[in-house]
């Protein structure tokens, strides 16, 4: 009886060692693929939302980065792996026109390696501004090149508390300046393929916000804040990063249909 029971014992002692080992494995797998966002499949989502992309005509590839900074696409509307550049950024190459800045002046730098031709210096932004009320100086911060042409700048006051706005420029005359409660916390700016809208990223909890290039606000869906927006390349798709997805819907039409890509991505842009 000694024995056998022993032996019991043992053998539960056994089962009890491998369901556990079998356990910490599943724990360690699902781990690992969070780590690397996923299967194919769990990257892509399922057939159901490929179908809904498909009836919808949403093209292109959404190129991601991971928490990692490593970067990833899919081909839409199949939600199929595709090739992403082999480089580590935690942004993926987004379209500003050649248009930057630096120094607080609104540069471009399409003349090559380290040149730039400044287009809007900081003397002309503030002087634009005090014709409007706004005194003490302003610097631009970043600055994104829009339809008309006319330029969406993220300004900065000179004086504290420090004061971000966001202003659009054609030439010398202002087109439209957004205050601070209208832009939160700017902490960058976002430049639509064609240059019709811009948005605002606010990483601070505002989350995104997106005016057209007149200064008129669009309604997003009710989705969680984002931190990343990117548009299909015509313009016609708006692609929201929330904590735990990607939400895709009509930029003019929100309220028709949002659908739900269970990706999580650091940020994204949208190719052909």
């Amino acid at each position: 009886m000694a024995v056998t029971a022993t032996r019991r014992a043992g053998t539960w002692l056994l089962l009890a060692a491998l369901v556990g080992l079998a356990i910490a494995a599943g724990v360690d797998a699902v781990r690992g693929q969070a780590e690397r966002g996923g299967t194919a499949r769990g990257r892509a989502g399922t057939p159901a939302v490929a179908t809904q992309l498909r009836a919808a005509g949403v093209e292109g590839v959404l190129t991601y980065s991971d928490e990692r900074c490593r970067l990833h696409a899919l081909r839409l509307p199949a939600l199929r792996p595709a090739t992403a550049p082999a480089a580590e950024s935690c942004q993926p190459r987004a379209p500003s026109g050649g248009i930057t800045t630096w120094k607080g002046d609104v540069v471009w730098s399409g003349l090559g390696f380290q040149t730039v031709q400044v287009v809007f210096s900081q003397e002309e932004l503030s002087r634009t501004l005090r014709q409007h009320g706004w005194l003490g100086g302003f610097r631009a911060v970043q600055a994104v090149l829009l339809r008309g042409p006319r330029y969406g700048v993220l300004a900065e006051s000179a004086y504290l508390p420090r004061e971000r706005i966001l202003v659009g420029l054609q030439r010398e005359r202002l087109r439209f300046l957004l205050e601070r409660w209208r832009i939160g916390g700017a902490d960058a700016i976002r430049p639509s393929p064609r240059g019709r809208y811009v948005a605002v990223v606010d990483s601070g909890g505002a989350g995104v916000r997106v005016f057209t290039r007149e200064g008129r606000e669009l309604r997003l869906p009710p989705v969680p804040p984002a931190h990343a927006i990117a548009w299909s390349p015509d313009e016609r798709w708006t692609a929201l990063a929330t904590g735990w997805s990607v939400h895709v819907f009509r930029t003019e039409q929100p309220e028709d249909t949002v659908l739900r890509l269970p990706i999580r991505v650091r940020d994204l842009a949208w190719g052909a």
